[in-house]
């Protein structure tokens, strides 16, 4: 993620643009607190299926397009793509699936939170190609719509959300700094009022269970399977396509409101771990897999008036454990260590 993996990067030489590191560092707190929530039987309370169903509409939406912006490169992503995203995922997302029973053998199937350092991989290595082909967003959009209503493309290589979550990438790759500073500069109240009531629809919805909660993580067929275990939608052909579009809508409205609302100045909670982001990102799965075996040791724990305080908590403090400068420098060594070592230097001409 290049957001994660390259967390510096400044809009202006004047000033840093904080408002993309404390973005970072919320879309980071969602992450943690919503896994912290998963970890429980998020259907027998309405309001913690709301707030994973919100937090699902916006988090790796946002993510993506942030990662899509700071992509505009095209000549410089062959290598980023290599160290900053696929050699971590085959350390940790192997790593992961050793101690947790996952299938190691199939490397190329992420686990858990894993699957979005394949996608950047993926994004990073077509980036150049993407920027030279026309109306490549209408066609990323179109492709994505599509996916799932024929066939399940599966999780090999993550393609279900390469694919699924493109076009908010491509979107941030083509937006410049001037055309998100227009995005933040529109009238607040406006967009505070559209987004509180498109957010009380869409909850709303998936409380009825007209939308499902997971529908932006798994392009399955449309029409479910009899007998597929995995198979968790039954809509139709026309309606999975509806829905799915009226998600990038909504998803975009989150992140317009994101960039709207959040401040473009040094937060004293945030400060700087919005730009150390990476650790927090990989490690913050070992700390969620052992809370789901307390929550089933101290079962008074598994209510919802508990359990939204302690994934609040959680997520504040793993952010600031995981996001110690010594440990963001430790992983830092680690990688460039294993970048000499596999990496040589292109020759350069003699004179």
């Amino acid at each position: 993620m290049e957001t994660l993996a390259s967390p510096a990067p400044a809009a202006t030489a004047k000033k840093r643009w904080y408002r993309a590191d404390n973005i970072r560092w919320i879309l980071l707190f969602n992450v943690i607190a919503e896994h912290m929530l998963t970890q429980t039987d998020i259907t027998y309370n309405w309001l913690i299926t709301v707030i994973v169903c919100w937090s699902r509409m916006i988090t790796m939406p946002a993510f993506c397009f942030l990662s899509g912006y700071f992509s505009k490169k095209g000549d410089k992503c062959y290598q980023s793509a290599i160290f900053d995203f696929l050699i971590p995922y085959l350390i940790f997302n192997s790593i992961f699936a050793l101690i947790f029973g996952s299938s190691a053998a199939d490397i190329f199937t992420p686990t858990f939170v894993y699957w979005y350092l394949l996608s950047m991989f993926c994004w990073k290595l077509m980036t150049k190609a993407l920027q030279q082909i026309k109306y490549i967003l209408p066609l990323s959009i179109a492709v994505a719509l599509l996916v799932g209503g024929l066939n399940d493309i599966g999780h090999f290589l993550s393609l279900s959300r390469t694919i699924g979550f493109l076009p908010f990438y491509i979107v941030g790759m083509k937006m410049s700094r001037e055309d998100v500073a227009k995005v933040e500069k529109l009238p607040k109240i406006p967009v505070l009022l559209i987004t509180l009531a498109v957010m009380g629809v869409w909850g709303w919805l998936n409380v009825k269970g007209v939308y499902h909660i997971d529908f932006y993580y798994y392009w399955e067929p449309y029409a479910g399977v009899a007998g597929d275990p995995l198979s968790m939608f039954s809509y139709s052909f026309l309606k999975g396509i509806i829905l799915r579009a009226l998600g990038y809508v909504i998803s975009g409205l989150l992140i317009v409101f994101l960039f709207c609302f959040v401040p473009d100045r040094s937060l004293p909670i945030i400060r700087d771990g919005g730009t150390r982001t990476m650790v927090p990102y990989l490690l913050h799965t070992y700390f969620i897999m052992n809370m789901g075996y307390l929550y089933s040791f101290v079962p008074a724990l598994d209510h919802w008036y508990f359990t939204i305080p302690i994934a609040v908590v959680m997520a504040v403090f793993l952010l600031w454990l995981l996001g110690l400068p010594a440990l963001d420098q430790l992983y830092k060594d680690l990688m460039s260590f294993i970048k000499k070592l596999l990496y040589k230097e292109p020759d350069m001409p003699k004179a």
